[in-house]
């Protein structure tokens, strides 16, 4: 449904229990381990008619990883459940994420004028050297422990001899702290307002709110399922931030409170990239503990219960 990187051609090489790749692509365990649980879990479901639970919404979408696309896209006034999982984290299973950050995508784009370098320089503006400055002034990398930022694209000119008369920088900020995110952003765009004003360019800012964040109480329903659901397997119930977003950050904003519990993947988004089957296996334990109820349980409000490809 959803990986990223070099995600064709993936051969899986099973060894000891674990499944790589062959060490030239991603595996995709992040995460089509997720779908892979939620599919054994109907499936143990239906060879399991006397198991009682409640209604389930099952959602698979597409794009995560190029921010959160596919649940932006869906309509989430159409789920009737009120808490739920999203299959989509790393650490041991029982590991679940309570609170992840928000964030802010930039597109600055920087027009400057152009001229010949050798003949006359002096009449252009360098787009490139307004980004540079500007770039060296702002606070990127970790910031603090909440809060990072970053440049990631830089492009711009047309040749060697010619003064760049245009530049685009990409760049994004993550904060726990919505405060935090909105001085970070202000620091970035002034930066890029004044490095151009020195040199005569302009700016032309674009901002994207990517997504909200979220944090999910220890007094809060999925907090306190998953962990009574670990702790009753034997399982390490491991609650965690996050410096990433996954669905749940959405659906946490559409009303359904979530929280992403960990298939057990590792090294995710690189060609070292693995998954135990048996971190798997006790995944699909986990959630199996959290939608099946005994009789004396009584009735439950229906949970989410999914993958990244879904929640």
């Amino acid at each position: 449904m959803d990986t990223v990187g070099t995600d064709t051609g993936i051969k899986p090489v099973l060894r000891d229990g674990v499944v790589y790749s062959d060490g030239t692509t991603i595996l995709g365990a992040d995460d089509k381990s997720g779908i892979a649980i939620v599919l054994e879990i109907l499936q143990q479901l239906r060879e399991h008619p006397e198991w009682r639970h409640p209604p389930l919404e099952i959602v698979m979408t597409v794009s995560e990883e190029q921010g959160l696309r596919g649940s932006r896209q869906m309509d989430l006034s159409r789920l009737r459940a009120t808490w739920g999982v999203v299959l989509d984290t790393t650490g041991p299973i029982g590991t679940f994420t309570y609170a992840a950050p928000f964030s802010r995508y930039f597109t600055f784009t920087i027009t400057g004028r152009a001229a010949h370098a050798r003949v006359e320089p002096e009449r252009g503006v360098s787009a490139i050297r307004v980004a540079a400055e500007a770039i060296a002034e702002m606070p990127l990398g970790r910031l603090d422990e909440e809060t990072v930022a970053n440049v990631g694209t830089v492009e711009g000119g047309v040749a060697r001899n010619i003064v760049a008369d245009h530049a685009v920088l990409k760049a994004m900020t993550r904060s726990h702290d919505h405060a935090k995110l909105e001085a970070q952003t202000a620091t970035m765009v002034k930066s890029l307002e004044a490095a151009a004003a020195r040199h005569g360019a302009t700016v032309e800012v674009e901002i994207e709110d990517v997504y909200k964040g979220y944090t999910i109480s220890p007094d809060q329903r999925p907090y306190q399922e998953v962990a009574r659901a670990a702790g009753r397997l034997g399982l390490p119930g491991k609650p965690k931030k996050s410096g990433g977003g996954t669905d749940a950050n959405l659906f946490n904003h559409a009303g359904v409170q979530c929280v992403p519990v960990s298939t057990g993947m590792a090294a995710e988004h690189t060609k070292d990239e693995h998954i135990a089957i048996a971190d798997m296996v006790d995944a699909a334990r986990l959630v199996l503990a959290l939608v099946v109820r005994d009789e004396s349980a009584g009735p439950e409000p229906a949970p989410v219960a999914g993958s990244k490809g879904g929640s």
